[in-house]
């Protein structure tokens, strides 16, 4: 605190930072001047560890560049969503040897059968939990690639609608065709759960966020408020207190929630835990909510 701003005297310096992050503005030892509100003091880019260029070069990253994409942090969901890859991959391939056994003129069902193929192929790429695989630098870049041109998979409604979709074309190749009625209805059930599962925890999320968008609206702020001069983004801890000030509910996100909610509000399909100033400016604009 003491390389920023004006030099503070001791009796005014207490206070300066509570245990929940918010900062009491005081008034420097040179003079009289105009009072920064709390909650802006507490977000500005020179307390709480950030840096007033924080979020310089954000956004679009590379396969190597380190950054996180969210949905993939909890283990869980990784394997729920690898599950539901292994389903696809699997139904591709053992009905397309049943066809090649059984061959017969039918191109609409050759082609359900070979984007089925890619799309299975495309999910195992994006949700193997195996870190020797995950880590591996093609890999890595088929990932990124996959991610920039399909930014929807990033985000819990877009997965889950994802695999809602893949659930019928699974029911359609096992069970309309009579391969394997069994199959047919036990892998369905499966995606059809994981796909609603995952819209219900993103239309949670979104509706969140849509409060503290509503409230900071409301009252009337940018996001330029809530950032110093020369700051261009919001950590992950910055972006919490701004939401706890905004709706006094410190608690609204939990830690991997923020994960989630800095990833839906990124503009690329990496990003290092920074939400820009361009991307809380994008958020707070009219329009429908942002879906996470």
């Amino acid at each position: 605190l003491k390389s920023f701003g004006p030099k503070w005297p001791k009796s005014s310096r207490q206070g300066l930072a509570t245990g929940r992050g918010q900062f009491v503005s005081r008034r420097p030892v040179s003079g009289p001047g105009p009072r920064a509100a709390p909650d802006a003091m507490a977000l500005r880019g020179d307390f709480q560890g950030g840096s007033a260029g924080g979020g310089q070069g954000l956004g679009l990253g590379g396969p190597d560049d380190g950054g996180n994409i969210a949905i993939e942090k909890l283990l869980k969901w990784n394997w729920a969503f690898f599950g539901g890859a292994l389903i696809v991959f699997a139904t591709a391939v053992g009905t397309g040897i049943h066809w090649m056994g059984h061959p017969t003129f039918a191109p609409g069902t050759f082609f359900s059968e070979f984007f089925l193929l890619v799309f299975g192929a495309i999910m195992i790429i994006l949700d193997t939990p195996i870190p020797h695989m995950t880590n591996h630098l093609h890999i890595k870049a088929a990932r990124f690639h996959i991610y920039k041109f399909a930014l929807f998979m990033t985000r819990f409604m877009g997965r889950g609608v994802w695999y809602l979709f893949l659930a019928t074309m699974v029911f359609g190749v096992l069970w309309d065709t009579g391969i394997n009625a069994i199959l047919g209805g036990l892998f369905t059930l499966y995606l059809l759960v994981l796909g609603i599962v995952a819209m219900g925890k993103g239309l949670l999320m979104t509706h969140k966020l849509g409060r503290v968008r509503e409230a900071i609206t409301g009252a009337g702020y940018s996001a330029d408020h809530y950032l110093s001069r020369n700051q261009t983004g919001l950590s992950k801890d910055q972006f919490k207190v701004m939401v706890a000030s905004a709706t006094n509910e410190p608690d609204l996100f939990t830690m991997d929630e923020l994960d989630y909610v800095v990833n839906a509000l990124a503009f690329g399909p990496h990003n290092d835990g920074h939400v820009t100033l361009e991307e809380l400016r994008y958020w707070l604009s009219p329009g429908p909510p942002l879906m996470v």
